[in-house]
């Protein structure tokens, strides 16, 4: 599956709460937590995050629906339990390497460029390395993980610089 599909799964899932099919509603919840341990079993990062995205969407868009049905209820209660899983899996994960992070064609490789001339916000490093801001938001929690680079709260902002470590 794709991101387009994910995203058309989880609409598919908000259809058939939002008009009280719950058969549909769980087959189609069951597909999501199939697709979340195959990439799980597959190592397939991306597809994870893109999954990570979707649920967080519909589970958003049930829990500001209000509806209090006990039927929906569950299903919120289900989004919330696949939700879970991702979060474990993608805690898991192991940082890559440095090489891997520092190849020159990596967004992350282009986020380290940025931060040699000092530290950066998330909005500066968007408009120093041209990319987008999901690419900025992917790129900085696995460049700390790894240790090439710290952050920290700046008043409304984060702050991110270079380690001693990035070479």
């Amino acid at each position: 599956m794709s991101g387009e599909a994910y995203r058309a799964l989880a609409d598919d899932v908000l259809d058939a709460v939002a008009a009280g099919r719950w058969d549909e509603a769980d087959a189609d919840l069951d597909t999501l937590a199939e697709e979340v341990a195959l990439c799980l079993v597959q190592d397939r990062a991306a597809d994870l995050a893109a999954l990570a995205r979707e649920i967080a969407r519909c589970h958003t868009a049930l829990a500001l629906r209000e509806d209090c049905r006990p039927e929906a209820m569950h299903r919120l209660g289900q989004l919330r339990a696949i939700a879970a899983l991702v979060a474990a899996g993608r805690a898991n994960r192991p940082a890559r390497s440095e090489a891997a992070l520092t190849q020159a064609e990596a967004p992350t490789a282009a986020v380290l460029r940025a931060l040699a001339a000092g530290a950066k916000s998330g909005p500066a490093l968007v408009e120093a390395t041209g990319l987008s801001h999901d690419a900025v938001a992917r790129a900085l929690p696995e460049l700390r993980a790894a240790g090439l680079v710290r952050s920290w709260p700046a008043g409304r902002l984060v702050m991110n610089e270079r380690t001693g470590s990035a070479g």
